[in-house]
This record gives structure tokens, C-alpha cells and sequence, in this order.
């Protein structure tokens, strides 16, 4: 028996969810129950069948009135505790280790798709890619801090146009002027840009294409005249209205909007990457349980030819697939969150985890479509926007490609 074998066995290693998880989703449910719902009945035009189109105006951008709805829920869930929950408790967030904050997660996850219970969350989980601000007073005092009390709002601009999964390969420029840094370059599929107070963004300063270290990453404020919010991308699924293009023309930011260490921004991106992925296969067991459980229900009582539909082979076989595929990963999200609270790198376990859980999340929802036949495939019922909105699961935070790519390159010491 190895190493790690032993310390799981002396370690008990369950992953049951502790007493502090067991409060929190108590709590949680509490919170949805008497602050969220309310809400859900008196803006029920964004949800439901309707819910995608009336949530975008003619620009392509969430309206107005969406945006509030959106703030007051985040403001609530800060005030409830909720909302940076997953931030270590030096920085004023909950102290959730990985492996409590996913089964929270999981949770979260585990209802009816089509209500407003996912903004309780600041919109990108933003730990590692934040943290280096709060070891400088000055963006502490500016930004951070109002992060952390859903005061501010920032968008992530890492990916882009040509590049795409190699963000090593990098064409966004800065160049030190003075005490100034000039940013030039494009970013695309940035969540939140159009509606961000300020944008981190990351440019070389140094090193070649190729180069994991000489990328940089810089604040720019939403009013800065060098940052333009070009067209919203309307996406495939729910997410409608949040990605956008950027631009970067004779940027300008003083020497103090340089977040963390010059050179060295890549390895906290590539950490916050990290944390998303292990965030999304949680995420689609929540998601994918609530499916099943629906199409149980639907297989009881759906009648053809006299007998109900469970009793059918093809709907029998379904259903088993998918129990078995999600118990397969809800283990393995939870063995990599494990890892990771141990300060281990298991880079391979991470991809490993978002395969599997981007795979699983499309495969139940095109399951769930299926079970439920012509009805499925309606917007009357939530499978098929599920079945669109898990297909991004399968690209974003890496695709399916570039997590067997590091899975293989670990079998192979590469």
C-alpha cells in the first residue's frame, strides 16, 4: 500500500460532508427559501421559457432591471455569508477548504435549473486571481476589499482571439513608460467585462511566445478611455448577455495597478483556472442528480401502451447509466478537492475531474431530452436548455482536449 494509500486509510477518508458543510447547506437553503424565492416570484419574466430573451436588450447586453436583481441577491448573500464563502477566513471569506466548498457547491446545484439560486456567488470564484491585491494597501483599500463586499465587480481578461487553450502564447503587450505601463492587445469571451468596474488583464512584459513566466497582469478601471467593451457574444445556453470582446489601445495605468510580482501573473491564473475546474464537476453532479430524480418521477408515471415507461428496457438502461456516472464522479471531484487541501498538485486529477464532469453534465441532460421525448426537447421544460448550456462546459477553463492532453503528458512524464 502506498504512501497516500495509508494516510487515506488513517485519515478515514469518507469525503462525508462535515458538521461545517452540513450548517452551511442548512443555512443555504434557508437563505434561497426567504431571500432568494421571493425575488424568483416577482421577476419570474427572467425566468421560465422566456427568461433568456428577456434578459438581453437589442445590444446583446443583461437590462437593467436583471442587473439589480442580480446586485441585491449578491449584497444579501454577502451579508448572509454566503457570497465569498470559498475565500481563506485572513481574507475575510468563509474558510471553506476545496473539498467542503464543492459539496456546498453540489448543493447549490441540486434544484431546478431555472432560478436565480446561481448568483448567490460573485460571478467567477475569484481566490487565487484576487489574493495578490490584498498584500497591497492600496489595492486592497480600492479593490479588493469591495470585492469581497460585492461592492465592485471585475471581468478576467486572459483569453484570446488567437490563442485560445496556450495562454503562454500571448499577443497583449505592456510597456513600461515612466511609472506608467501602456497595454496593447485583445481579449475575448471575457465573463462580465460589460458590466465590470475594472478589468484584470494580462499582457507579456517579457520572455517569448511560448513562455509560461513573463506575463503580467495589470488593473484597469472601466472608465479608463484605453479599455474598450466591444461586442457581447451571445453564447450557447443560459449565459446569455455576459461575454464580451475587449480592446486595449494605449491602455494606460500607473506602476501601483501591477497586481502581484512582474512576470509571474500566468502561475496565479493558471491557480484560478485550477479552482474553476474543480468548482465544474461538483456543479454538474448537483445539476445532473436533480435531472435524474426528475426523470424518475417522469418514468413512474408516463404510461404508453398501458405500463409505465420505467418499466421499459431503453428508459431502465438510461437511468442506470447516469446513476453510475454520477456517484463515478462525484468521488472523483471530491478525492481532487481532497488532494488539492493538502497542498498537493495533482494537475492530471484536476483535469481529470472537469473531463468527466463536463462529459457527464452534457450526457445526463441529452439523457434527460431523451426520456422525456417530444417534451424534453420544449422550452415548457428545463433538459434542453440544460443540454445547451452544459455543451460550454466541454470547452471553457479548458477543453476536453487540452484535459486529456494533460492527463497523458503525466502518464508520460512529459
Amino acid at each position: 500500500m502506498g504512501d497516500s494509500a495509508s494516510q487515506r486509510q488513517q485519515d478515514g477518508l469518507h469525503f462525508e460532508p462535515s458538521q461545517q458543510v452540513r450548517l452551511f447547506k442548512k443555512q443555504l437553503d434557508e437563505f434561497l427559501r426567504q431571500e432568494v424565492e421571493p425575488l424568483e416570484d416577482e421577476y419570474e419574466q427572467f425566468l421560465g421559457e422566456y427568461g433568456e430573451r428577456n434578459r438581453v436588450g437589442d445590444d446583446g447586453r443583461l437590462v437593467d432591471e436583471y442587473l439589480d436583481v442580480r446586485e441585491t441577491i449578491q449584497r444579501r448573500s454577502h451579508e448572509a455569508g454566503f457570497y465569498t464563502m470559498y475565500m481563506p477566513e485572513e481574507y475575510g471569506g468563509g474558510g471553506l477548504s476545496n473539498l467542503e466548498f464543492t459539496q456546498v457547491i453540489e448543493h447549490l446545484h441540486y434544484r431546478n435549473p431555472d432560478g436565480f439560486h446561481e448568483l448567490i456567488l460573485d460571478t467567477l470564484s475569484v481566490r487565487p486571481a484576487v489574493i495578490p491585491m490584498a498584500h497591497d494597501d492600496y489595492q486592497r483599500e480600492r479593490y479588493f476589499d469591495p470585492i469581497m463586499a460585492a461592492d465592485k465587480h471585475l471581468a478576467f481578461g486572459l483569453t484570446e482571439p488567437d490563442h485560445g487553450s496556450d495562454v503562454t502564447w500571448m499577443d497583449t503587450t505592456a510597456e513600461k513608460d515612466g511609472d506608467e505601463w501602456v497595454i496593447n492587445g485583445a481579449k475575448c469571451f471575457t465573463t462580465n467585462a460589460p458590466y465590470a468596474d475594472f478589468i484584470t488583464v494580462y499582457a507579456r512584459t517579457s520572455g517569448e511566445d511560448g513562455d509560461a513566466r513573463g506575463i503580467s497582469s495589470f488593473i484597469v478601471d472601466a472608465d479608463n478611455p484605453g479599455w474598450e467593451v466591444g461586442k457581447v457574444q451571445p453564447p450557447m445556453g443560459t449565459q446569455v448577455g455576459e461575454q464580451s470582446f475587449n480592446h486595449f489601445t494605449n491602455c494606460r495605468v500607473p506602476d501601483s495597478h501591477m497586481v502581484g510580482e512582474e512576470g509571474e501573473a500566468l502561475i496565479d491564473a493558471m491557480s484560478w483556472v485550477n479552482a474553476a475546474r474543480i468548482r465544474l464537476p461538483a456543479e454538474a453532479v448537483g445539476r445532473c442528480q436533480w435531472m435524474v430524480e426528475q426523470c424518475i418521477e417522469y418514468a413512474k408515471d408516463r404510461k404508453t401502451f398501458g405500463k409505465p415507461i420505467g418499466e421499459r428496457q431503453f428508459v431502465q438502461g438510461h437511468l442506470a447509466d447516469m446513476r453510475a456516472d454520477i456517484e463515478m464522479v462525484r468521488w472523483l471531484y471530491r478525492y481532487a478537492a481532497w488532494e488539492i487541501d493538502r497542498d498537493n498538485e495533482p494537475r492530471w486529477l484536476l483535469s481529470a475531474a472537469k473531463l468527466r464532469g463536463a462529459e457527464l453534465w452534457w450526457d445526463v441532460a441529452d439523457r434527460a431530452v431523451q426520456i422525456h421525448g417530444g417534451a424534453g426537447y420544449m422550452r415548457s421544460l428545463p433538459f434542453e436548455s440544460e443540454l445547451r448550456t452544459a455543451r460550454a462546459a466541454r470547452i471553457y477553463d479548458g477543453t476536453d482536449e487540452v484535459q486529456r492532453r494533460t492527463i497523458a503528458r503525466d502518464l508520460l512524464n512529459l
